[in-house]
């Protein structure tokens, strides 16, 4: 049997429960046992943060990721362009409300307005979809 084919694959949930495993791979965990049992058996800490999961990939992996979806925010020479990411960051961090935005970063809503649609129209990302606010949030987390 060749290297590859004995190789175990496991996709583990955020409570330590095994969700799926290639068929040739033994269960990883008894069934009766949880994340707690492995957290203690092994020292793996959970992951229940995109920060903490972003934390784990290679330097240069998370450069390049943050690179390509925010190069064309960060590429910018002017300096209403040099303002995007971080007005980014803000709106995300008040969960896209453009008033909470405005006022933290002391803009008027208007401004706030064009700015994110500016972004949305440099990254080719939707900022009233959920997936999208997550890829801009990965790479702000990467940067």
């Amino acid at each position: 049997m060749r290297a590859r084919d004995r190789l175990a694959r496991y996709l583990i949930g955020a409570t330590g429960r095994t969700l799926a495993r290639t068929p040739s791979a033994a269960p990883l965990l008894p069934p009766h046992r949880g994340a707690e049992w492995l957290r203690k058996s092994t020292g793996a800490t959970l992951l229940t943060t995109l920060n903490a999961i972003l934390a784990g990939a290679p330097a240069d992996v998370r450069a390049v990721y943050s690179a390509r979806t925010l190069g064309p925010l960060i590429d910018g020479h002017s300096a209403s362009q040099q303002m995007l990411p971080e007005t980014l960051e803000v709106f995300l961090a008040h969960n896209g409300s453009w008033a909470r935005t405005a006022e933290a970063l002391h803009l008027h809503v208007n401004t706030v307005h064009y700015c994110v649609r500016r972004i949305e129209l440099l990254t080719g990302r939707d900022l009233s979809r959920l997936d999208h606010k997550l890829d801009l949030q990965a790479a702000l987390l990467c940067r």
